[in-house]
């Protein structure tokens, strides 16, 4: 993966940094010369899906190749270490015959990788594995054990029309997976790293098997905001005391599924008669593994899409995007906060900034407010999943009720191809990283693109 220097005078829209009166509102006024000098960043033929901070002002990206929509979804990732300057200092791939799912960066300088493995001919056709680089070239790794039903057999695997169903987050050096199993359930698990080696310190049920649907773009074509296979995702996050949130997308089988496992009664926040059966199931897992009571989000649902969660403060987000009408463009941003320690919801609010908008991403600032990052100015075929060739770049700060501040100018690539902002941290040096994909495809467009990755100095976050 080669990096360069964005070229400001290249084709197509003109590209800009972070504009200096954004800067200094971000600031609350305080010089911007005590802060880092921005840089931009593209990788030529790849999407920057996700970003975190890593050791000594590094930066960990993980890199996805885009493709059309298949039968089964496998992403094609790699994980890069970003240096001091615009260049990628290290290489990360998935162990031979794995396919790289995720990859998180330790205080240490240590990256951890989440990989799948996919054998029909096995008793059971999928397996999971983390592998753990040191930045001297150590490397180990630890495969996840399932946890069998607390009575009765494990039902069977289901067709999985997506891999993409884990996800890890770092705490300091440990380490927590959320991994949906060939069944759809799925479990989490800690791993703290002790003496060079690996350890599963303990695994626990987020929820039980439920059957999952996706749906196919008619004629193939790119997947925009995986429609198809986002009901298998799962999200993770965990907060400054060691908790870990884990979230799924919720439907009939999943609400139905888990109360009958759990002895809860998620359903009885839903609307069934209207088919309606909220947006989201969350799960707070203590850092000892002990799992409290599932909250449903986001009811109604009908019309919402989850996308992430990110824990910001005292809160647990929820994002994504909510359909408001029957126009092309009849897409908002959708954003939930709720309180970390009970669920309870702070703010539910819809965002429009231009035609259809969408969140991928938020981060946490000072004040409790976000940097929230997406899309926006993009159609929809109103009774399809279609969506147009030409999307810009969205990144918007939030105060604390989630209303809009400031929106943040970030490079866009030709005015008829795609920018997407998907991924926004906060690092411990006092430096936003936003990074996504530009030139590229709508649903029925030439399936290529460009990452780029944008870092600005904020004095106080």
């Amino acid at each position: 993966m080669h990096a360069r220097p964005r070229d400001r005078t290249a084709g197509g829209r003109a590209r800009f940094s972070l504009l200096p009166a954004v800067i200094v509102s971000l600031s609350c006024g305080k010089p911007v010369a005590s802060q880092p000098d921005p840089r931009e960043v593209d990788f030529p033929g790849t999407a920057a899906v996700r970003i975190s901070p890593a050791r000594s002002g590094e930066w960990l990206l993980l890199f996805e190749t885009l493709q059309t929509q298949l039968l089964v979804t496998t992403p094609i990732r790699s994980a890069g270490l970003l240096g001091a300057g615009s260049e990628v200092v290290r290489r990360y791939d998935a162990p031979t015959g794995w396919i790289l799912i995720d990859a998180a960066a330790h205080p240490s300088g240590d990256v951890s990788l989440l990989s799948l493995r996919m054998d029909s001919t096995a008793d059971y056709p999928m397996r999971a594995i983390v592998t753990r680089f040191g930045p001297e070239g150590a490397l180990v790794d630890r495969e996840l054990v399932r946890l069998p039903p607390p009575d009765g057999p494990e039902p069977g695997p289901a067709f999985m029309t997506s891999l993409d169903r884990a996800r890890i987050v770092a705490y300091g050096e440990d380490l927590f997976a959320v991994v949906r199993w060939a069944n759809n359930a799925v479990q989490a698990y800690r791993l703290p790293f002790q003496g060079g080696t690996l350890e599963q310190a303990w695994a626990t049920w987020v929820e039980p098997a439920a059957p999952l649907f996706s749906l196919g773009i008619i004629g193939g074509g790119f997947d925009n905001f995986h429609q198809g296979d986002s009901p298998f995702f799962v999200y993770a996050d965990v907060d400054s005391q060691g908790n870990l949130y884990a979230c799924v997308a919720s439907t009939e089988e999943v609400l139905a599924n888990h109360d009958a496992f759990f002895g809860e009664n998620l359903t009885a926040q839903a609307d069934p008669a209207s088919f309606d059966f909220g947006t989201a199931v969350l799960t707070r897992v203590t850092g000892d593994g002990i799992r409290s009571p599932a909250t449903l989000m986001g009811a109604p649902g009908r019309s919402k899409r989850l996308l992430n969660l990110r824990v910001a403060g005292d809160s647990v987000v929820l994002l994504g995007r909510a359909k408001t009408g029957a126009q092309p463009g009849s897409w908002d941003g959708w954003i939930l906060s709720s309180q970390r320690a009970t669920g309870q919801v702070q703010y539910e609010r819809n965002v429009d900034v231009q035609n259809g908008d969408m969140f991928w991403d938020a981060a946490a600032l000072n004040g409790g407010r976000l940097l929230a990052v997406g899309s926006t100015n993009y159609t929809q075929n109103p009774s399809g999943l279609s969506v147009s060739d030409a999307r810009d770049p969205l990144a918007l700060v939030l105060d604390s009720m989630g209303r809009v501040q400031k929106r943040i100018v970030l490079p866009a690539g030709p005015a008829e191809r795609g920018t997407e902002a998907m991924s926004v941290r906060v690092g411990d040096r006092s430096e936003v990283a936003i990074s996504g994909v530009q030139n590229a495809p709508g649903t029925h467009a030439a399936v290529y693109s460009d990452a780029f990755l944008v870092l600005q100095g904020l004095d106080v976050l």
